[in-house]
């Protein structure tokens, strides 16, 4: 350990030259405040409090004094980061900075921190969300569903004892046909993010968490984070009907039901883009998992599945397909009956 004038750091020794070395990526090397400081100085600013409040913030959590010129530094060095600065000076106009983003726990076996961020909705109803399509009002309804999920989310189907084969997580591909997807491998500013906050955090827990809270405070597409989804019985059978699949097999006397946590929900490019964290996106390829979520989202908000696309990523890649690609279809029936 090497201990800093802020903070106390890990180093590490090469077994081949016996170098000494601190790993991490170079945006916490050779800092004079802890990363952890510094994001949270971003997030403050990007939510709306001015220069002066967010250094009188980060003496309150940190008990350490921060200049605003310092913090100003910060927030140049860093603007790659932080794309909703754009939007910034439009969203105080509509919101002040504590009512900016709105958090809900839920306690579903475990706790959700479930969080929108208030201006972007309102953006994304008045069409103003993305610069390339302003205008474009398609997605109003999602941002009605985001609202309502605290008072509309069904919390018992959540927490059934012993249930996990209703989790999305836990979802068999049965429906989805692996073969057809074309998965589109690249990095972008989600894994730029990733690799920036996740060597900063120690806590695996507080990774994720931390890393939900950047994005949605800081970048102008993320529009919520840990979304539950639900569907009951009814919901299953409309969904099987229209697709012509089969999500969850059915046992005699038994209603089935679905849940799930989405990590983090974009609006970006036109399309909505759900997405999964996961450090082992190499190999951990959650097609079903992710492709329940686009159905489910598209059947309890009424936007097309077309408008849908799925990605995972991690600190190096970013792994995206269309959910749509993947579904394995029965045959069509004779003629006659409904074809699938």
């Amino acid at each position: 350990m090497r201990k800093k004038k802020l903070e106390i750091v890990q180093l590490w020794r090469c077994a081949s030259c016996k170098r000494t070395f601190t790993p991490g990526p170079e945006a916490m090397r050779n800092k004079t405040y802890p990363l952890r400081m510094i994001l949270s100085a971003l997030t403050d600013y990007d939510t709306g409090f001015t220069l002066e409040e967010t250094a009188a913030r980060l003496k309150k959590k940190a008990n350490r004094n921060v200049s605003p010129s310092t913090i100003a530094s910060w927030l140049e060095q860093y603007k790659r980061h932080c794309s909703y600065r754009r939007l910034r000076a439009l969203a105080l106009s509509r919101f002040p900075a504590n009512l900016t983003t709105r958090t809900i726990k839920l306690y579903h076996r475990q706790i959700y921190s479930y969080a929108y961020h208030r201006p972007k909705l309102d953006f994304l109803r008045s069409g103003v969300l993305d610069d390339k399509r302003r205008g474009d009002k398609r997605f109003a309804p999602l941002a009605d569903f985001l609202e309502r999920v605290p008072t509309d989310c069904p919390h018992d189907l959540f927490t059934r004892e012993g249930d996990t084969k209703g989790r999305a997580s836990q979802a068999q591909p049965t429906f989805a046909n692996t073969s057809h997807a074309i998965v589109n491998v690249r990095e972008n500013a989600a894994t730029h993010t990733a690799a920036l906050i996740i060597p900063a955090v120690g806590n695996n827990k507080l990774r994720h968490e931390t890393l939900q809270r950047f994005m949605l405070a800081n970048d102008s597409v993320t529009v919520a984070v840990e979304v539950p989804i639900w569907l009951r019985e009814h919901d299953i059978a409309a969904i099987e009907s229209q697709w012509g699949i089969t999500l969850v097999p059915k046992l005699p006397g038994q209603d089935r039901i679905i849940t799930g946590h989405m990590d983090f929900l974009q609006v970006r490019n036109g399309a909505i883009h759900i997405l999964d964290y996961k450090p082992d996106a190499t190999t951990n390829k959650p097609f079903a998992q992710l492709t329940i979520y686009a159905l489910a989202l598209s059947h309890l908000t009424g936007i097309s599945l077309f408008d849908f696309k799925c990605a995972w990523f991690n600190g190096t890649q970013y792994c995206e397909f269309f959910p749509r690609t993947i579904l394995a279809r029965h045959a069509k029936p004779g003629l006659g009956s409904r074809a699938a």
